[in-house]
């Protein structure tokens, strides 16, 4: 089985891409680990951890701000194309990443995946209290 192609780059997306808020080294890495994630999964739509900045915080002049790089990949409905590239996202680490609240059927982490959410920056020595 041959993996899939990423089809077309939405407007939306190019605008989100282009801007000042990616530099073109990030660009190419988003596009790249967007098209292995999309190639290797076998689902109508995709949300893709792309990046992970660390403690290098960004906020867009859009107002979107984060530490995390997501991109959106769908394949269904009559909106878009079979795996059509809708959106790249800045997401802070403090709020949860996951596929619902992405409005994904499926989540794939490129980068090493960590906690989010309220364990996001909190040491391991500090989650197992029972206290």
């Amino acid at each position: 089985m041959e993996p899939r192609e990423l089809g077309k780059i939405s407007d939306h997306a190019y605008d989100r891409i282009g801007s000042d808020r990616l530099t073109d080294e990030e660009r190419e890495q988003i596009e790249n680990a967007v098209r292995i994630a999309w190639g290797r999964r076998d689902c109508g739509s995709l949300a893709v951890v792309c990046k992970d900045l660390g403690d290098e915080y960004r906020v867009a002049p859009d107002g979107s701000n984060g530490n995390l790089i997501i991109a959106t990949v769908k394949s269904n409905g009559v909106y878009h194309q079979d795996g059509e590239l809708v959106t790249v996202m800045l997401r802070s680490d403090r709020q949860l990443v996951k596929k619902g609240m992405l409005e994904c059927t499926h989540l794939a982490w490129m980068v090493p995946k960590r906690p989010t959410g309220e364990h996001a920056r909190k040491q391991r020595r500090y989650l197992n209290r029972r206290w």
